[in-house]
């Protein structure tokens, strides 16, 4: 249930998709 967090981060995030999923990875895994 990182996704509150995902989406969080992709909010603020710049839309960076490419750069996004490498730190998805890590932070799902958390």
């Amino acid at each position: 249930d990182g996704k509150c967090l995902i989406e969080a981060l992709d909010a603020i995030l710049p839309p960076s998709r490419p750069t996004d999923k490498p730190l998805r990875l890590p932070l799902q895994d958390v």
